[in-house]
């Protein structure tokens, strides 16, 4: 079973009330808003931009983010974020969260390549992963163990290495009357330095003009940051 028909299952219930990030967005929001991976809808959910366009592949994940942002002035579409074409441009392209970590290089030249095709003349894209020097092979990361009606819901990985990208297998766990189901599924992401994402985005037509380390905007250490968060802009 592919990683988010299992994880659509949960992804709300662990993160939907996550918001550390939405104040990099807000820092640059504007009149309209693409997020490319959507998923369940969190990122639009919190920024609540005047407009806002939200493009998944994944059905399951669209089906969520429908109930999540009922009412709100937004568009969702499956798409696939490698090909899709709209007569739109926006002034702020968001790829959060890790998302374009699941792709190889030539595909995030791909993903950035349809960013910059698809922003206004003065927009900004903001791309936010992990910094690969935080992740450790071999150990647990327990995400969170949340309890409703009940039943308590605990998710945690562990990630290897396999060549060029790690493989992280995730458990979720679900207790109720005492009696303990687990389900799995495995998530594959590459790891993209500071530099890779630099040259990728020059790739694509786009030049990074800030960088952070966290969600604070905190100064970005390639050792001791948590997160790479790249601001880009057209490159003139």
């Amino acid at each position: 079973m592919k990683f988010y028909d299992v994880e659509s299952e949960f992804y709300d219930l662990f993160y939907f009330s996550f918001d550390k990030d939405i104040e990099v967005y807000r820092r640059y929001i504007c009149s309209n808003v693409l997020d490319l991976m959507c998923g369940t809808g969190r990122i639009l959910h919190h920024l609540n931009p005047d407009y806002g366009v939200g493009i998944d592949i994944n059905e399951n994940m669209l089906i969520h983010a429908r109930k999540n942002l009922e009412g709100r002035n937004v568009k969702l579409i499956r798409g696939d974020v490698l090909n899709f074409s709209l007569d739109e441009r926006f002034c702020l392209v968001i790829i959060g969260f890790n998302s374009l970590l699941m792709f190889s290089k030539d595909e995030r030249v791909k993903i950035l390549k349809n960013a910059e095709k698809h922003l206004s003349d003065d927009g900004k894209v903001i791309v936010d992963i992990l910094n690969p020097f935080m992740m450790v092979e071999g150990i647990v990361h327990h995400g969170d163990t949340i309890e409703k009606d009940g039943i308590y819901y605990s998710r945690f990985f562990v990630p290897r290495w396999k060549g060029d990208k790690w493989e992280l297998l995730y458990f979720y766990d679900i207790v109720e009357n005492e009696v303990v189901r687990r389900k799995y599924a495995k998530l594959y992401l590459y790891s993209v330095f500071l530099e890779d994402l630099r040259e990728e985005a020059e790739q694509a037509g786009l030049e990074i003009k800030e960088i952070f380390g966290d969600y604070d905007f905190s100064e970005f250490d390639e050792e001791e940051s948590e997160r790479i968060i790249a601001v880009m802009e057209r490159r003139i």
